[in-house]
């Protein structure tokens, strides 16, 4: 009789690769299998090519992975027992903690799930808070791990002043790419006016923020301030209106900033003042057609910044190498 051999037998090599392949909730039941196998993961965690979210409900908080295998682990009370779920796209089950509360058991789990991360980046860390009320605990939670680092950090709807709490809670020095995205019903509350401007005044303080490459806010139904976002190399904004004189000071910027590659801006208002942006632009370098474009020549610099307003409004600047720029455009001064 041929004998088997174990996970715990092949070399260490072969036990990463099998690691990498598996979501966390496999990676920590395999810890309890035995104690050669908790060793080798405590001391070789893989690399977590993960992509975390909690989630802040109503009635529960969630904890979701998106790879390398989807996965939720959500956490719902019932009087005084706390009920853990967990499903995958095959199983679903769920445990029972009596006389638990759900964000102790949340806490736990999670401090659990992060800690076989401390050596590793994750894909992406995501808080979805659509109620306010166990923002507190998620934060609480953060403090404990001490550090997350990941190359991306999702905010939906979490206030200004929550974003700016989170943050110290990400490392800044693999923090590559931030997305924001909300309403910001606190911010409509505060402000009475109908052109809502939001500050990021506070973020823009911190490490997390100040050494990022990519930036995306989606925010509706507020104007933003160019200013806020100039340190970075790529930024996509969805936002309800900007004027002429953002898009100018954006270009100046353009011209000078050795960060700046691509700045996307996408207005839920109508662009229709295309009289005063002539007037510092000039006309397009091109023939008018469904897009306009604007090609300016950066001083000392093999690039050039074009310009482009699409037929959708939407203005997209770009840094471009002086070969791109199709024949017979004019290249501004």
């Amino acid at each position: 009789m041929t004998s088997k051999t174990l996970l715990v037998d092949f070399p260490a090599i072969i036990k990463s690769k099998v690691l990498e392949n598996l979501d966390v909730f496999s990676i920590l039941k395999l810890r309890k299998v035995c104690n050669n196998l908790r060793q080798f993961i405590d001391k070789n965690p893989p690399k977590p090519n993960w992509n975390v979210t909690v989630s802040t409900c109503s009635d529960f908080i969630s904890i979701e992975f998106a790879s390398p295998k989807w996965l939720n682990i959500s956490f719902k009370q019932y009087e005084n027992i706390c009920i853990m779920s967990w499903r995958n796209d095959h199983v679903c089950k769920s445990l029972q903690f009596q006389d638990e509360s759900y964000i102790e058991v949340f806490s736990r789990e999670l401090g659990l799930i992060m800690k076989h991360h401390s050596t590793g980046v994750l894909k992406s860390f995501s808080i979805n808070q659509y109620e306010e009320k166990d923002g507190e605990q998620v934060l609480e939670q953060l403090t404990k791990i001490g550090c997350v680092s990941t190359d991306e950090v999702v905010f939906e709807n979490c206030t200004l002043d929550q974003i700016a709490e989170y943050f110290p809670f990400f490392n800044s020095n693999h923090l590559y790419k931030i997305r924001v995205k909300d309403d910001f019903e606190q911010e409509k509350k505060d402000q009475e006016n109908d052109i809502r401007t939001l500050n990021f005044q506070e973020i823009r303080q911190l490490d997390q923020w100040k050494n990022s490459k990519h930036v995306k806010v989606e925010v509706n139904d507020f104007h933003v301030r160019i200013q806020d976002f100039l340190h970075f190399e790529k930024v996509e904004i969805e936002c309800k209106m900007m004027t002429v004189q953002d898009f100018i000071l954006l270009k100046e910027n353009f011209l000078t900033s050795s960060t700046l590659t691509s700045f996307d801006i996408q207005m839920d208002d109508d662009f229709d003042d295309r009289r005063q942006l002539y007037a510092s632009f000039g006309l397009p370098s091109l023939p008018v057609d469904e897009d306009e474009k604007w090609f300016f020549r950066i001083p000392e610099n093999r690039k050039v910044l074009s310009v482009t307003l699409t037929e959708a409004d939407e203005f997209l600047f770009r840094k471009i190498d002086i070969q791109d720029v199709p024949k017979g455009a004019e290249i501004k001064n």
